[in-house]
């Protein structure tokens, strides 16, 4: 029978909803925008304080701007804010969703220190004291601060996330000095501070997103109190590989705090991926081109790269400041091409590799040498890293003793803040930016160059292993450890024409102004908004009673069964799953009702289906996960994938063998559209481990390459086609019988989500469609499903009551 494609896109809904945000966006961080200062006693200055030294401009070596005076501030008596360091892109980003939003900012005080630059020790700010700062804040800023305990406080920032996590998510292992445990304590308690913040502040209809690594288990607390909330968690870092994430003695505990979330955002595709590894290879989930598959529920990962506010970026680089200063260092530097590179003082911002890179540049291209300055400023980094510093310093001196004099230095390190000022006049006279970390994520000062140079269009040398360089190909592309590589690059970029540059500029100016801060923001806002329906909770048992009334009520029914698991109890042996005569009997009576349809839908391959049921009439069947079907009143299988490439097969079994000679008690079961890898007979926790290896070398190799999916289900791991599943089946058949008025849908594992969800989206023509789906097994299970039955023995005998008249 032929299907009317019109008539099936009207009755499910392909096109997400752009539903409209009924609540608020609360945004969870680390640290607000703002240093708080405690003022006691004291009048306070309306001033915005910026957090630079009156002194620090040691490039240009001009006077500092005075401060400018920004109204309405609001300050008290006892309270003044100044703007906080570092994260700008994150903070305009989260700032201007309040133009189109209602929004929250929640997040931690960070220190808080006196007028004069003394710390406040936690203890001593007094409830009064607190409370007025919570109304400034919430008054004029929306937001609801968080007062962490002086200890707790350095457990959690200076020791688990900056000891443990950051330098694990670079690549780097924390040192035997540092405490992990004790740490992990704090880090579990401060999470939980800010998880019960978000949900004591949290109403019907808000969007919650939780940003980066400080703060990975809060996504999971606040899933437990509030299961139906919508939950993001997006990653400014990278994300290791498996091999280095696994070394993390609490790392179930942290991949179970970052699932707690409905959509899990990172940089790039290649910090996805890893993250899909680790869920597969530590928590044996399933990983799909959707997302993660992980207790019934699909968690989306999302690719999100950041941007800058670019209005904001280009009013920085128009203040009065700006050009004195960089007609300061034009001067400084006449007639040389000025190399400029800003970084912070981490081993993985690369500023040694940088160096390196330079000096063999002067070496290889010797009609550079007295026509080219390094301008290197670094500021403190997350690590502390005093040798660092010291060999930097000693690749400066040895370059500059090799190819200066006294009247010239070719490489010029400055260890210290810049004002802004400053910083953005080093941008716009940059002949080359240089941003080349070994491994960074969110490196936005490429972008910040971009904008400063809409005059002049200097190219810009960006590392592969920037969470940017994806979005930057126009930029010149360089791995920072091929010092001959950025060396070339440096050269290439010296001799090229106007017109290349400004080809160049014009394809990363047109990115960075379309990509940015705001677009970002809102972007992971309508993520949210736009979820699909997950269940977090146990399904109630299924109500008997309701199901025999709404049965008898109507005309035309449906019912979709699978196989193992539903209507026979899963055997050790698939091929002795054969149905009980009870079974048989009530299928057969239930079909033979010509007002309803019956359908079995199984993983099971088309001859076991044959032998055990092909024998009852106008009953439809359904192989190999929707792969052939055989209709009701039809002895004929079609294969749905007739025209599909199955060739990816060859390559699958050659894995599937591998896994199956090293691991005793496992076994293939090849079926004509799929493979799957038995290991139930293996040894009870040697099996899992080597199911889950498997399934992490299929879904690097395969799963996103191919038009192919993994599932693992009861003991079993499976290869198949992603183009079909089972909920293609009851898609194809309601298709068929319009006036349906009721469906069964039962099931029992993974596979039977797919046939859950599509009923879950589906709008039958005005039709009130009453349905129910049932998940067979523990009250542990969490399922699209409706409903639930413990046994396939007390779902035969609940199908028996409905076939009695």
């Amino acid at each position: 029978m032929s299907i009317d494609s019109s008539r099936l896109k009207s009755l499910f809904q392909y096109e997400e909803p752009n539903e409209k945000l009924k609540g608020k966006v609360i945004s969870v961080v680390n640290q607000i925008p703002y240093n708080c200062i405690l003022n006691k006693g004291s009048e306070t200055a309306s001033t915005l304080e910026t957090g630079d030294s009156l002194d620090a401009t040691p490039i240009s070596h001009l006077e500092r701007r005075r401060r400018s005076t920004i109204a309405g501030l609001g300050q008290t008596n006892i309270w003044k804010l100044s703007t906080r360091r570092g994260h700008s892109a994150m903070y305009a980003a989260l700032d201007s969703l309040k133009k189109d939003y209602r929004t929250l900012y929640i997040g931690g005080t960070g220190p808080i220190y006196t007028k004069d630059h003394k710390q406040v020790e936690s203890d001593s700010i007094s409830s009064i004291e607190k409370s007025s700062l919570k109304d400034l804040l919430a008054t004029n800023y929306d937001l609801a601060p968080i007062f962490l305990d002086d200890k707790l406080s350095f457990g959690h920032y200076e020791g688990y996330s900056k000891q443990v996590l950051w330098p694990l998510m670079h690549y780097l292992m924390w040192p035997d000095t540092v405490d992990e445990l004790a740490y992990w304590e704090d880090y579990v308690k401060v999470n939980e501070i800010y998880a019960n913040e978000v949900i004591l502040n949290y109403q019907e209809g808000d969007v919650i997103w939780v940003h980066d690594y400080h703060l990975l288990l809060v996504p999971q607390i606040i899933r437990a109190a509030l299961p139906k909330a919508h939950i993001g968690l997006f990653l400014h870092t990278p994300f290791p590989s498996s091999e280095i994430f696994r070394c993390l003695p609490h790392r179930r505990e942290l991949l179970e705090g970052v699932l707690g979330a409905n959509v899990v955002g990172f940089q790039t595709y290649n910090y996805a991926r890893h993250f899909a590894s680790n869920c597969t290879r530590i928590l044996g989930y399933e990983y799909t081109p959707s997302g993660i598959l992980g207790n019934g529920n699909l968690i989306q990962i999302g690719i999100y790269p950041i941007g800058i506010d670019v209005e904001r970026t280009r009013y920085h680089c128009h203040r009065p400041g700006v050009a004195p200063k960089a007609k300061a260092i034009r001067e400084r530097y006449r007639g040389k091409k000025i190399l400029v590179g800003r970084d912070k003082l981490d081993p993985v911002k690369g500023v040694l590799q940088k160096l390196e890179a330079f000096e063999l540049f002067l070496d290889k291209y010797p009609e550079w040498r007295d026509q080219v300055v390094l301008i290197q400023v670094t500021s403190p980094g997350v690590l502390d890293s005093p040798g660092l510093e010291k060999k930097a310093s000693e690749i400066v001196g040895r370059i500059n003793s090799k190819y200066g004099s006294l009247e010239f230095t070719p490489a010029n390190f400055f260890n210290q803040q810049i004002d802004r000022d400053e910083y953005y006049a080093l941008l716009q006279v940059a002949d080359i930016g240089l941003v080349t970390p070994v491994i960074d994520g969110m490196n936005t000062s490429s972008f910040e160059y971009i904008v400063a140079q809409e005059e002049r269009h200097s190219p810009l040398i960006l590392s592969e292993f920037t969470g940017t360089a994806n979005s930057m190909g126009a930029a010149v592309i360089v791995n920072p450890w091929d010092f001959a590589g950025v060396a070339r690059a440096i050269a290439e970029c010296l001799n090229m024409s106007k017109e290349e540059k400004l080809m160049k500029y014009q394809q990363l100016n047109k990115f960075v102004t379309s990509h940015t801060a705001s677009f970002w923001a809102k972007s992971l806002v309508k993520s949210l908004i736009n979820i699909p329906k997950n269940i977090w909770t146990t399904t109630d048992p299924l109500d008997v009673s309701r199901v025999k009334t709404e049965f008898n009520n109507s005309r035309k029914r449906a019912f979709f069964f699978d196989y193992d698991g539903t209507l026979v109890p899963i055997c050790s042996d698939p091929e002795l799953a054969e149905p009980s005569k009870e079974a048989l009997e009530v299928v057969t009576k239930l079909a033979s009702d010509r007002n309803n349809i019956v359908w079995v839908i199984s993983g099971r391959a088309q001859k076991y289906l044959e032998k055990w049921l092909g024998h009852i009439p106008h009953l439809g069947l359904s192989g190999e996960h929707g792969c052939f079907i055989r209709d009701p009143d039809s002895k004929i299988w079609v294969n749905m994938l007739d025209t599909v490439d199955m060739s990816w097969k060859d390559d699958v079994k050659e894995i599937f063998e591998y896994y199956t000679e090293r691991t005793p008690g496992s076994f293939i079961e090849e079926k004509e559209c799929s493979l799957t890898w038995h290991y139930r007979k293996a040894d009870p926790k040697y099996g899992p481990f080597q199911a889950m290896e498997m399934q992490n070398h299929l879904e690097q190799n395969f799963v996103g390459k191919l038009p192919v999916e993994c599932l693992t289900g009861k003991m079993t791991l499976e290869m198949r086609p992603s183009l079909i599943n089972k909920g293609i089946i009851i898609k194809r058949a309601l298709t068929q019988n319009q006036e349906i008025e009721f469906i069964l849908c039962a099931g029992d594992d993974k596979t039977d989500e797919d046939m859950f969800r599509v009923l879950e989206r589906i709008e039958l023509g005005g039709i009130e469609l009453i349905q129910f789906t049932v998940v067979v097994g523990s009250n542990d299970k969490k399922t699209m499903a409706n409903w639930r039955v413990d046994s396939t023995h007390e779902f035969i005998q609940i199908i028996k009551q409905l076939c009695q008249k």
